[in-house]
């Protein structure tokens, strides 16, 4: 069983960006870090080509296959709450004790190695934060306030009374002893299955994180992100306008994700353009 690993959970509709992820990890993996790709095992013959000394192909099926549902929950379609389950229920392969769930819209921007995800050998850093700055975005607040509602069931769900409600968007590092409390001290006793918590919310990375708050197995060493996620287009374009460029964010962030999801999508970060910058100084002296 390894220590430490990244796991992606893919399929072929999310390919163009999976593949580009893939040779950003590859660029700067300087550690030699596994990275554990899980796909549909209809899809594997598309996957495995990728896998290398430091990439593994496994299906999704192998470990997560009896949890997962035909049903969709929240409005959401059923392949998106199965991912969900995949990322919660990986830690059940016995492959890593601890593993960095990463998504295929992510982009490595410059070297890494495990140092910049486990505080030591035990202990992962754990992002726990409450987004206060994205909270008040006028673009971004009405989504907020309803994952908020969320974020606050999960807690009044797992029994944990804190008001700052910390967690996550995702790319978090999960402890298989944090999830394996969370199978056996909590979801056993409620006769819960995962596809029954995304039924409660549909947050993954919140049910860790509350968890791993209530538990108290593993000692907190909270951090920020360790990618910077442009969130909605306009962050992105914003973010090009004040001329922040992949060696800004390098200062503070190991990769950047544009969300895969926009109207239209960006395969990389684009510079600062002509109409840019003659704004952005106009705007420097107002």
């Amino acid at each position: 069983m390894k220590n430490f690993v990244m796991f992606c959970k893919t399929y072929s509709g999310d390919l163009h960006r999976f593949k580009l992820m893939l040779e950003s990890f590859n660029k700067y993996n300087i550690d030699k870090l596994l990275m554990v790709v899980s796909a549909p095992e209809a899809e594997l013959d598309i996957f495995n080509k990728f896998a290398s000394g430091t990439v593994q192909i496994i299906s999704d099926e192998s470990y997560a296959g009896r949890y997962f549902t035909d049903k969709k929950l929240h409005n959401l379609p059923v392949g998106y709450i199965n991912q969900e389950i995949c990322k919660l229920a990986f830690w059940e392969s016995k492959i890593a004790k601890h593993y960095l769930c990463v998504d295929s819209d992510l982009l490595f921007i410059r070297n890494f190695q495990e140092s910049d995800f486990m505080a030591d050998k035990d202990t992962p850093y754990t992002i726990l934060v409450m987004d206060k700055d994205l909270a008040i975005e006028k673009h971004y607040h009405a989504f907020w306030l309803w994952r908020q509602e969320f974020i606050k069931k999960i807690y009044d769900t797992v029994g944990l009374k804190d008001c700052r409600y910390r967690t996550c968007h995702g790319m978090q590092v999960f402890s298989a002893k944090v999830l394996k409390s969370l199978k056996d001290d909590f979801m056993k006793s409620h006769k819960y299955s995962y596809a029954d918590l995304i039924a409660i919310a549909p947050y993954e990375f919140t049910f860790y994180n509350a968890w791993f708050q209530k538990c108290g197995l593993v000692r907190e060493v909270a951090v920020e992100p360790f990618f910077k996620t442009f969130h909605m287009r306009i962050e992105y374009t914003l973010s090009r306008l004040r001329g922040l460029n992949l060696d800004d964010y390098a200062y503070s962030y190991v990769g950047i994700v544009l969300n895969g999801n926009w109207r239209k999508p960006s395969d990389h970060y684009e510079k600062q353009t002509w109409w840019m910058k003659r704004l952005y100084k106009i705007l420097k002296r107002v």
